[in-house]
C-alpha cells in the first residue's frame, strides 16, 4: 500500500517528537513549486481539521529548519519563511498556506 501523506518535522534535539511532529493526509495538501528553491504548501479542509496544523506551522520561527517527507519518499529540509492566516474558501472549507526555502548546503 501507497503512503499518502506528508510528514513535517521541525529538529528533534532535547524536544517531545510528538510536539514537532505533523503528519498530514494528502487530501489536505497541495504543493507549488515557486521556482529557485521556494514551494508553496496549501492546506485545506475543516476549520477544525486545520487548526492544529495551522498550530503547528504558527509555531515555527522565520528561517526555523524543518522537514517534508512526502509519501515516505524520504525527508527534504527547508527553511520555514512565512505562513499566511486561515481564511474560509468556501462554506465549511478553510485554507491557509506555508511557504518554505529548500536549505541549501555549500559543498
Amino acid at each position: 500500500m501507497v503512503e499518502s501523506t506528508v510528514i513535517f518535522c521541525r529538529g528533534r534535539e532535547n524536544k517531545k517528537e510528538s510536539e514537532y511532529k505533523l503528519e498530514v493526509d494528502d487530501e489536505y495538501v497541495s504543493i507549488k513549486d515557486r521556482g529557485q528553491g521556494t514551494w508553496t504548501i496549501n492546506l485545506r479542509g475543516s476549520k477544525e481539521s486545520l487548526t492544529p496544523m495551522y498550530e503547528f506551522f504558527d509555531n515555527v520561527m522565520d528561517m526555523e529548519p524543518l522537514t517534508m517527507n512526502i509519501a515516505g519518499t524520504g525527508e527534504i529540509q527547508h527553511y520555514f519563511r512565512g505562513i499566511s492566516d486561515i481564511q474560509e474558501e468556501n462554506e465549511g472549507t478553510y485554507k491557509f498556506g506555508v511557504t518554505l526555502q529548500l536549505l541549501k548546503k555549500s559543498v
